[in-house]
C-alpha cells in the first residue's frame, strides 16, 4: 500500500467528531467524521479524499474531463440537449440527480473502466454519512441510469451500480390513505391556493407533478359524466389519460375564478413556480396543524391523497387492481395493488367477520 502524506491540513475535533480543512483555502475536506484517529487516517487515504485534496483549482461548469472518465460521462448525461433520457426526466428529478452526482466531483477524473461495485458502495456510505441517506440513494439511482446508457454505447464494460442496496429504508406507513376526519379538518382550514391542489389530488388522484401542470383546457365536457379531465402525464408517457370528474370536484372547480391557463394557482392568481414549491407549502401547512393538535401527529402527506383516491375506487366500487391503475394513469396494474393493498386486507377481514346484522325492531304489542 502506498502511503500519501497530505500536507497543509487543519484537523479539528468537536463533540467527538473530526473536521478536516485545507489551511490555504479553508475548504472543508471532511465534516463530522465519527471514528478514532486511525479510522480518520484510513478515510483520508481513500480515493475521493485524495481527489478532493489534489483539486488545486475550483471546478466549474466549464471544466472538461478526459474522454470516458466519470466527469466526462456526468457532463454528457446531465446535458438535456445531448442525453434524451435525462431530458425526459421531470425538472425536479433532474435537479436531484445533478445534486447527488455532484457529491462525486472529487473523483470525476476516474476512468469509467476502473469503477467497480465496491467503489459505488464506498461512495454510497460516504455520501450517507457526510450528507444524508436519501441523497446517497438518489446518487446510486442516478449512477445506475447513467451507467446503463454508457454500457449501451460501449463506454463501459458493465454497470457496477446494478443491485446496490439502498441506505434509506422506506417507511411502509408513509403516504398512507387519509382518514375522513383528517381530510375534513385540513380542507376546511386550507387557504384556496392549497385547497385547489388538494382537491385535485383527492378526487382525480393526480401526482403533484401533474397538478402543477394541469390546465383549464384539460377540464372538458363529457356526455356521460358532465365533466372529465384529458391529460398526458410526463411520469409514464401516458397519452391523453381520460378520467371522469365527480360532482364534488365539478362544483368546486366551476366556482373558481380563472386567472391563468393553469388550474392550480397561488393567492395572487399566478401559477406555482414548480411542483416542489407546491408540495412544500402543503406539507408545511399540514405540519402546522399537527403542532396545534388540530389533526393527530400521523404521517399524512400530499401524495397520500393519491392513495386516498385509489382506495376509494377499490373500497366503494370494488375496482380491480388493473382498473385502479387505469384510473391512476398507470399502465402497470401492480401500481393499483400497491396503492390499495391495505383496502384488500380490510375486505378480507370484513368477509371473515361478516357484516353486522341490523337489530330487529320490537313489535308494538298495542298495535292491532
Amino acid at each position: 500500500m502506498v502511503t500519501v502524506k497530505l500536507k497543509g491540513l487543519k484537523i479539528a475535533r468537536a463533540r467527538g467528531k473530526y473536521y478536516v480543512y485545507r489551511r490555504d483555502t479553508g475548504v472543508a475536506l471532511l465534516r463530522g467524521f465519527d471514528g478514532n484517529e486511525a479510522a480518520l487516517c484510513e478515510r483520508l487515504a481513500e480515493p475521493d479524499m485524495i481527489g478532493l485534496y489534489n483539486a488545486g483549482r475550483k471546478r466549474t461548469a466549464a471544466t472538461t474531463y478526459a474522454e470516458k472518465s466519470l466527469g466526462w460521462l456526468v457532463a454528457w448525461y446531465t446535458d438535456p440537449e445531448k442525453c434524451e433520457a435525462f431530458n425526459d426526466l421531470a425538472d425536479v428529478t433532474q435537479a436531484k440527480y445533478k445534486k447527488a452526482l455532484a457529491f462525486l466531483e472529487p473523483v470525476y477524473d476516474t476512468p469509467l473502466a476502473e469503477i467497480t461495485q465496491a467503489d459505488i458502495y464506498l461512495a454510497r456510505d460516504n455520501c450517507s454519512k457526510e450528507k444524508w441517506p436519501s441523497l446517497s440513494d438518489k446518487m446510486v439511482t442516478a449512477l445506475s441510469s447513467m451507467f446503463k446508457l454508457a454500457v449501451q454505447r460501449n463506454w463501459m464494460p458493465s454497470n457496477p451500480a446494478i443491485g446496490i442496496e439502498r441506505k434509506n429504508k422506506s417507511d411502509p406507513n408513509a403516504n398512507r390513505e387519509w382518514r375522513p376526519e383528517e381530510w375534513d379538518a385540513v380542507l376546511c382550514r386550507a387557504p384556496l391556493k392549497l385547497k385547489i391542489p388538494m382537491m385535485l389530488a383527492r378526487y382525480v388522484g393526480y401526482r403533484v407533478q401533474s397538478i402543477s401542470r394541469v390546465q383549464w383546457s384539460n377540464y372538458q365536457d363529457d356526455p356521460v359524466y358532465g365533466k372529465c379531465f384529458r391529460m398526458d402525464h410526463k411520469k409514464n408517457d401516458e397519452e391523453q389519460h381520460w378520467l371522469p370528474v365527480v360532482p364534488e370536484l365539478q362544483t368546486f372547480l366551476d366556482g373558481l375564478t380563472r386567472t391563468s391557463t393553469f388550474i392550480a394557482v397561488k393567492h395572487d392568481g399566478t401559477p406555482w413556480r414548480d411542483q416542489e414549491q407546491m408540495r412544500k407549502q402543503i406539507s408545511n401547512f399540514i405540519s402546522g396543524l399537527k403542532k396545534k393538535g388540530i389533526i393527530p401527529a400521523g404521517k399524512i402527506t400530499p401524495h397520500g391523497l393519491r392513495v386516498t383516491f385509489a382506495a376509494a375506487r377499490k373500497r366503494e366500487r370494488r375496482a380491480t387492481d388493473e382498473e385502479v391503475a387505469a384510473a391512476l394513469g398507470d399502465r402497470d396494474k401492480r401500481m393499483g395493488a400497491h396503492y390499495t393493498r391495505h383496502v384488500e386486507n380490510e375486505i378480507k377481514v370484513i368477509r371473515a367477520f361478516g357484516k353486522p346484522k341490523k337489530p330487529r325492531k320490537k313489535r308494538d304489542k298495542n298495535r292491532t
